[in-house]
């Protein structure tokens, strides 16, 4: 804890650099923890506790595969893809992360066509959690790749998170803290930018009969602003799961139907022999609806 200390204090003080680059660092991943309003920075103890909370690994007890596919709107796809292995001292683990934004149309100062280009985002991670007495550790090492056009750039970025489980009643609290995207930023010609660093900060409650509600607080220091978001997580039959939950991240001004409800998410978990398949919806105003779909499997 003293030696995670100063790391945090660094990064924070990095808050009057410039704009934010490499915003796809901050998009949720798992159609679980995005079902439940993406508050799963404490409840997160599966493959994608890899980008929510490195800590959470520590409580894998099977290996565990995860592959997830969101749509964002127009062409642009998110894909996520990992793998948890425990070992005798610590839970290992790699992600790889990809956005793709398909062809882009180029447009020149006055606004005329100038043919389209291409860009895409990639993040290659490997992440350890350990258990200790008083709370489970974890950390995560990220090569970043951006591409835009013929421009690319390429670097480097920390992840860090503890958590912490107390028994309450019947079922455990949970609560979790991450600090994302520590990093020098990337550079595209002469510019370097600042990556999207969050301090996100959550606590969840477990019940006996397998429910669970979460909460959390995500702070961006270098200007973003704190967003917050809420959800649960209901048992409806053994295997089966009903989720809802709010965020108040993406959530747009405008819209209707389904997608007017602005920052609403929905999701919908089944569990068989050791495989499991989610779906998540969110509401996002006048950008529509994103859709999210992940299958995994332990063994």
């Amino acid at each position: 804890m003293r030696l995670l200390l100063p790391v945090v204090l660094l990064a924070l003080s990095g808050a009057a650099r410039g704009a934010e680059t490499a915003s796809y660092l901050d998009i949720g991943v798992g159609a679980r923890g995005l079902g439940m309003g993406g508050a799963y920075t404490a409840l997160a103890d599966d493959a994608h506790a890899v980008y929510w909370n490195p800590a959470g690994l520590a409580r894998l007890e099977k290996r565990e595969v995860a592959a997830s596919h969101s749509e964002l709107g127009g062409s642009t796809r998110h894909d996520f893809l990992a793998y948890a292995h425990p070992t005798s001292g610590a839970v290992l683990a790699g992600a790889l992360t990809y956005l793709n934004q398909g062809r882009i149309a180029g447009r020149d100062a006055a606004g005329r066509p100038t043919g389209g280009y291409d860009a895409s985002d990639a993040a290659l991670a490997f992440a350890a959690g350990r258990k200790t007495e008083l709370v489970d550790l974890g950390v995560s090492v990220k090569y970043l790749r951006s591409h835009i056009a013929s421009t690319e750039a390429q670097g480097l970025a920390l992840d860090a998170g503890l958590r912490r489980e107390l028994s309450a009643g019947s079922g455990k609290v949970v609560l979790g803290a991450a600090l994302r995207n520590m990093g020098p930023g990337l550079k595209y010609d002469q510019q370097r930018n600042d990556l999207p660093l969050r301090a996100a900060f959550g606590a969840a409650y477990r019940f006996a009969a397998g429910h669970a509600v979460a909460a959390e607080l995500q702070n961006g220091p270098r200007g973003a602003g704190t967003e917050g978001g809420a959800g649960g997580e209901f048992k409806a039959r053994e295997g089966v799961f009903l989720r809802l939950g709010y965020t108040s991240k993406n959530a747009g001004a405008e819209g209707s139907g389904f997608d007017a409800a602005r920052g609403l998410t929905l999701g919908l978990g089944l569990k068989k022999d050791g495989f499991s398949l989610d779906y998540a919806a969110q509401a996002a105003g006048e950008l529509g609806s994103t859709h999210r779909f992940t299958l995994s499997a332990r063994f």
